[in-house]
């Protein structure tokens, strides 16, 4: 093999391995994801502002680009729409087509109040004709609520369903404005444990906590909303006095379908292992869980995900090594084509120098025994020509040093022989 041939194998042999190192580099590099969250200030918009800021700060392979929104609905039609990678929704709002679950982010508890004292409300079912306080602490629960009021047949006009701030909630339920009270946060979250037990204290005979026999039922009917069963005193003094039956919804970040499972495995792992970091600043985040499989079924987990939970997640080579071995090998099949063409070019080289060899030779007899000067002007002419041959060749690369040695030796033997021919025929 010619050393031209040599310099190219290498030279794609060395694209080759520059080519993967440029791909590990690329999958390796930090990618900043743009997640849609809202409304500002709140307490999600809070734990996501916070993730964004520790993965910067901790150079993270996965960092985030906040997107503000009005709320966990709006953050759903971006995520439908790919105007952003990343949302964080509400589990029993309309969830978007394009979203699958990296994480679930807090898990919030619906607790149904009443006064242990006045109404006798001591099932759901006891909610038609009254007057319901519905407290907003981020999203609005009305709609949950009244899809749960359908449940036991109380229709839009049967119940009167105000959704007010947790302090005005309290003073309605106090006051007697209002008959009960739902609120629906985590289960340990201030705004839940304070104002049941300021409500313990202030509604006269204290209030209790009103379980829901129905939700299994409004689990199986309203997509994105679970059964959760509330320990003995959850909240403290005694509420509930016994384990209730309730319901729960979730706040989750939920990638594009489209993200690639290496990039929403990273992400999952991003935001898994922040949660430590980020426990005592933001409590919120040590509740961070991987989607379970009760509402996978339901709310799908995005496979990228899945992996990196199951600890199936491929490693470099795994996910690019049978590229780099169809490469290698497509690169052996090239470099032996090439090395045969170039084979093939020299023999043709070859051969064409033998040609051009023998026809000067054939020239140079044609010399020796030319018997006048016409004969041997018209020899002189073809030399001339072929001449002119070798040097556009040379010109052009096509003819090496030692065939161009050759053909010139030969022609400076027929000039020798043409110049004693001319000497003959001229005496």
């Amino acid at each position: 093999m010619r050393f031209g041939s040599k310099l190219l194998l290498l030279t794609i042999f060395l694209a080759l391995i520059g080519a993967g190192f440029g791909v590990y580099f690329l999958t390796t590099q930090p990618r900043s994801l743009r997640i849609a969250v809202g409304p500002e200030g709140q307490e999600t918009h809070q734990y996501v502002m916070a993730l964004a800021q520790a993965a910067e700060e901790g150079r993270e392979r996965i960092r985030f680009k906040v997107v503000d929104t009005a709320g966990a609905a709006e953050s759903a039609l971006l995520l439908d729409k790919a105007g952003v990678d990343l949302a964080v929704i509400r589990s029993d709002y309309d969830l978007p087509a394009n979203g699958q679950t990296l994480i679930v982010n807090a898990r919030r508890t619906l607790v149904l109040v009443a006064p242990v004292r006045r109404n006798g409300i001591r099932k759901l079912s006891d909610l038609k004709g009254k007057r319901i306080a519905v407290v907003q602490l981020t999203d609005s629960n009305l709609p949950l609520v009244r899809k749960l009021l359908e449940i036991v047949d109380i229709g839009t006009n049967d119940a009167t369903l105000t959704e007010t701030e947790a302090a005005d909630a309290q003073e309605r339920l106090k006051s007697g404005r209002a008959d009960a009270l739902i609120i629906v946060a985590p289960r340990t979250a201030p705004a839940m444990t304070s104002t049941l037990a300021a409500l313990n204290r202030q509604v006269p005979g204290g209030i209790r906590i009103v379980p829901i026999a129905e939700a299994q039922a409004a689990a199986d009917k309203i997509i994105g909303v679970e059964t959760i069963d509330i320990p003995v005193s959850a909240f403290g003094n005694g509420l509930p006095k016994e384990e209730t039956a309730s319901l729960a919804v979730s706040y989750r970040i939920m990638a594009r379908k489209s993200l690639s499972d290496d990039l929403a495995g990273r992400a999952a792992k991003t935001l898994y292992d922040l949660r430590t970091r980020l426990s005592r600043s933001t409590p919120q985040a040590f509740s961070a869980e991987p989607p379970d499989a009760k509402t996978g079924a339901r709310i799908p987990t995005h496979p990228g995900a899945t992996a990196y939970f199951d600890g199936e997640t491929k490693s470099f080579y795994e996910r690019y090594g049978e590229a780099i071995l169809t490469g290698v090998w497509g690169l052996s099949i090239f470099g032996s084509g090439i090395a045969g063409f170039f084979a093939w070019a020299g023999r043709r080289k070859h051969s064409a120098t033998g040609r051009i060899i023998e026809e000067i030779t054939a020239l140079t007899g044609q010399a020796r025994i030319a018997e006048d000067a016409a004969t041997l002007a018209t020899i002189e002419n073809r030399a001339d020509a072929i001449v002119a041959e070798i040097a556009a060749g040379a010109h052009a690369g096509n003819v090496s040093s030692s065939m161009l040695e050759s053909i010139s030796f030969a022609l400076e033997h027929l000039r020798s022989v043409s110049d004693g021919t001319r000497e003959r025929v001229a005496s």
